[in-house]
């Protein structure tokens, strides 16, 4: 008995100290060379054949994790802006919403600098209006207005108020036209539509709206799902016969279907268990992605009788094959064909900057488009929705 409690110490210590260096440590990776450590100081601090066998096998499953989230993390494409250190002035510019997880303070004046080692990559500011929207140029009284909603890419991130594309869409037309930016960073398709469900732009109804115009990029598969660490408060969707149904937000969800919720935490810490069964996750993304934007087209009529455009930045049935792009190419040929199949209008953005140098369409480090491509983006959408 004696011994068994002094193993059953030795064990609890152990796992402390395993529990206070997966808090502290920077990686899984490094986390599971502490678990194989702490295995084979068992296998030397137990008694019992059984024990110092169950701390070797520990120690042989942290080691085989290890290695294989590693192999795993080599071969996985690298992290999108990668090494550029970005900050905000004030930092609490984001406030937290019931519905979109998140959005921009409304009335917020923002000083946003991004620097990859010594070089400043931008520093730029970002106005925030009265209703939570970014600032665009004004217009005359009555002026039709165009209703953009997006990510990052349609928020202008990297940008000046005045570079952004709906900024530029207004100059483009003279300043005619009343442009409203209800954008935000890292947005997705179920932000998009759970602004219009919720509301959020019903101050618009009434005034001559003459399209909603967004912006797609493959990142937004996997935000359509929850899949990144930041979407815990934005608003989850489940299809019911075919049409996206609001649920409540990803973190409720998890917390009220713990076994999904630990999917997901395997799934941010490991990223072997991320790859298992990918392509099915990436099917049921696909399906949703596809019926949210159907539904922002739905809602888009109801609310403000408007069309929808949807510009897009990835693959289509005349890019060549090996396109750049985290997802398969074929996968989002099929679901650009979806969409248009479904009557949605779509504007290809990827055409009008090829062959151009990198460095004049995309921000350095940071790969969001520059103000010089955003201006060819607003002249193209100029022509389709205006005219010459």
């Amino acid at each position: 008995m004696t011994g068994s409690r002094r193993n059953l110490g030795i064990a609890a210590g152990l796992l402390v100290v395993l529990a206070v260096g997966t808090a502290v440590l920077p990686s899984i990776d490094w986390a599971c060379g502490l678990a194989m450590l702490l295995g084979l100081a068992g296998v030397v601090l137990l008694r019992g054949n059984g024990w110092r066998s169950g701390a070797l096998l520990f120690a042989a499953v942290a080691l085989a994790v290890g290695l294989l989230d590693l192999f795993v993390g080599v071969i996985a494409p690298e992290a999108h802006g990668r090494g550029l250190v970005t900050s905000y002035q004030p930092e609490d510019w984001k406030v937290i919403d019931a519905d979109l997880g998140y959005r921009p303070k409304p009335g917020a004046k923002i000083a946003a600098t991004a620097r990859y080692g010594s070089e400043t990559v931008f520093d730029v500011t970002y106005t925030i209006t009265a209703e939570g929207t970014r600032a665009t140029p004004s217009a005359p009284t009555g002026a039709d207005t165009y209703l953009f909603v997006g990510d990052s890419f349609m928020f202008g991130q990297g940008l000046n108020d005045d570079q952004t594309l709906p900024a530029q869409f207004a100059r483009a037309a003279d300043f005619k036209v009343r442009a409203v930016n209800a954008s935000a960073p890292a947005y997705a398709p179920n932000q998009f539509v759970r602004l219009l469900e919720a509301g959020r732009l019903d101050w618009l109804k009434g005034q001559p709206v003459k399209a909603v115009v967004s912006w797609i990029i493959p990142p937004h598969l996997a935000r359509v799902t929850g899949d990144e660490p930041w979407l815990g408060g934005s608003p989850r969707y489940e299809l019911d016969n075919g049409v996206p149904r609001f649920t409540g937000s990803f973190d409720h969800y998890r917390w009220t279907h713990p076994l999904a919720g630990l999917r997901h935490f395997a799934d941010d810490q490991f990223a072997f268990v991320a790859a298992i069964g990918m392509r099915q996750r990436q099917e049921r993304q696909a399906e949703l992605f596809t019926a949210l934007m159907m539904r922002l087209q739905v809602l888009a009529r109801e609310k403000f009788d408007a069309p929808l455009l949807v510009l897009y930045s990835w693959p289509d049935e005349k890019s060549p094959p090996g396109f750049d792009s985290t997802t398969d190419q074929s996968q989002l040929v099929e679901i650009l064909k979806g969409l248009r199949d479904r009557g949605i209008p779509l504007m290809a953005v990827n055409p009008l900057i090829n062959g151009l140098p990198l460095e004049r369409v995309a921000i350095a480090h940071d790969g969001h488009p520059t103000a010089f491509a955003d201006g060819l983006v607003a002249a193209q959408l100029k022509k389709r929705l205006i005219g010459p």
